[in-house]
């Protein structure tokens, strides 16, 4: 009881401010709120307005200006099912894949080249090779590095010339003017050192 006897007073007072605000309007002000409100208009008050009955203005649907309206964003999902769904719509782009079709693991590639770990090892530490951090300890490395079980030439004159092992194997997928159009990985398989070497130098030359 005590709840509705403090909601009648403010309904109220909402009532006597509505009133005070409808009593200072004109006739066009009055037709149009009650258009608005789809209250039926009287004949003799549209006659003194000339006839002419105000219509509310219709806001565009689209377009500059207009009021644009969804269905909101949507239920909310756990991390495991946005990811499903964004895989869902995902496009692969085969350009992006510069390293992960011919990427191997330690174990792999010991045994793909019949050589021991600390052989590979060694190779890694002295940067002859291109080692891809995968984690904390472990590393993946591209095949296309390896020429006759062993490591393509002038992998170790390259590495320098770049910030990360990623930031080389990504230029040496390239394709670059500097070695006739070829990868420069490629030039390096068919002996080119020297040219390759000198496009590393000029790879970052903007002079």
């Amino acid at each position: 009881m005590s709840a509705m006897k403090q909601a009648h007073p403010a309904r109220a007072a909402l009532t006597r401010a509505i009133e005070s605000k409808v009593e200072r309007m004109d006739m066009a002000g009055l037709l149009a709120l009650a258009t608005a409100l789809k209250v039926p208009v009287p004949a003799a008050a549209v006659k003194a307005t000339g006839g002419r009955e105000r219509k509310p203005v219709a806001r565009p649907s689209n377009g500059e200006g207009g009021v644009l309206s969804g269905s909101g964003i949507g239920p909310v999902v756990s991390a495991a099912e946005g990811a499903k769904r964004l895989d869902a719509i995902t496009i692969d782009d085969d350009a992006a894949d510069w390293a992960e079709s011919d990427l191997v693991g330690a174990g792999d590639l010991v045994d793909r080249l019949n050589i021991s770990r600390g052989t590979l090892d060694n190779w890694r530490k002295a940067g002859k090779i291109i080692a891809l951090r995968k984690g904390l300890r472990n590393f993946v490395y591209p095949l296309r590095q390896f020429e006759r079980r062993r490591p393509v030439e002038g992998l170790d004159l390259i590495a320098p010339y770049f910030a990360s092992a990623e930031e080389a194997w990504e230029w040496l997928v390239a394709p670059n003017r500097m070695t006739g159009g070829r990868m420069p990985i490629e030039a390096l398989r068919d002996g080119d050192v020297s040219a390759v070497t000198d496009a590393a130098a000029g790879a970052f030359d903007y002079a």
